[in-house]
């Protein structure tokens, strides 16, 4: 009787085995299968958020040179500094597709109020950061190189208090921060139309028609995630639909997996919002055509009810960063903030 049972034992853990290696297999070829089909069409190429009225340099104010930094990997990653009478620093984080020069009105007219100095990093995979156009080596990259960039400002000297910012994908990975491993080394953040792509905040799910996602592949590498495998991070899983007219040739027009990732809150977005408390200051126009600004005024509502969250009127998710008003509320907001 015993050896029956024991027989039983091995036989139960033998059918187990095998129906979780069956599992598996199916899992892994699953995975592949959706990882090798082949990408969406873009649509078309209409000027989602209107490029054809941006004016990235503003009249008389010279663009400040590009400068490096070494990052902890040995990588040269750029940056451009806005000098200030504030001792205060914005570091100022980009949106999708391009890179820090982008917003040279806004940094020059908080800096020139006095508010504050501002950087605006080329984050990691674009325009003369990194070896790799599109792409990081691995998620969660990117807050390890904003932790770098801090370190070389107070190594080259500058001790004043920092405020995190971004506009877009860049609200989204300040965001990202506050909830991450290096939670607690910034004191406040300031978001402008903050994109967080698996909540209900963003528009059609694909920001207006802005993004184009390889939904199957992207599946496909969250089961091999799931799964440990990691090797297939690098293809990419999202493109952008900027009009060809209007490319410079420093634009980044597609993201691999693990770079998409890096940029935006973790799929849990509540537990990062949450760790802002009431540190944020969120500003989004009424027309964004991204991001739904009710949606997003009543997800900060439920997840940090004391974070001040303001809707612009008759501004959209471009116009955020170069409106008058918008950049007077900023640069208020930051001269009210506690000098240390």
């Amino acid at each position: 009787m015993r050896h029956a049972s024991r027989s039983r034992s091995v036989n139960i853990l033998v059918i187990g085995l095998a129906c979780f290696g069956v599992l598996f297999l199916t899992a892994i070829v699953a995975a592949f299968t959706l990882i090798a089909s082949s990408p969406p069409k873009m649509k078309n190429s209409r000027d989602i958020f209107g490029f054809s009225t941006l004016n990235p340099i503003a009249t008389g104010v010279e663009l400040p040179s590009l400068q490096r930094y070494t990052a902890r990997d040995g990588e040269e990653l750029a940056y451009r500094i806005y000098d200030s009478s504030s001792d205060r620093i914005l570091i100022f984080l980009h949106g999708s597709s391009y890179h820090g020069a982008g917003y040279h009105e806004l940094a020059s007219a908080i800096s020139m109020s006095g508010a504050a100095k501002i950087v605006l990093p080329n984050l990691r995979g674009h325009f003369q950061s990194g070896r790799r156009r599109g792409d990081v080596s691995y998620i969660g990259q990117l807050e390890d190189d904003l932790i770098d960039l801090i370190q070389t400002l107070r190594q080259e000297g500058l001790q004043g208090p920092i405020t995190l910012g971004g506009h877009s994908s860049g609200g989204g990975l300040a965001i990202r921060f506050a909830g991450g491993a290096h939670e607690g080394i910034v004191p406040n953040y300031m978001l402008m139309s903050p994109v967080i792509p698996t909540s209900p905040t963003v528009r059609e799910g694909n920001a207006g028609g802005w993004a184009s996602l390889h939904v199957q592949r992207l599946y496909g590498l969250l089961i091999l995630n799931a799964l440990g495998v990691r090797g297939y991070n690098d293809l990419p899983i999202i493109e952008f639909n900027k009009p060809a007219k209007f490319w410079d040739g420093t634009e980044t027009l597609s993201y691999s997996y693990r770079l998409n990732a890096s940029y935006h809150p973790r799929l849990g977005y509540a537990d990062d919002i949450r760790a802002l408390e009431d540190k944020a200051f969120v500003l989004v126009g009424s027309d964004d055509e991204a991001v739904d600004p009710d949606a997003l005024r009543s997800l900060f509502a439920s997840s940090a009810p004391r974070s001040k969250v303001v809707i612009m009127p008759h501004i959209n998710h471009f116009r955020i960063f170069t409106d008058t008003t918008a950049l007077r509320a900023i640069s208020e907001w930051l001269r009210s903030l506690p000098p240390r």
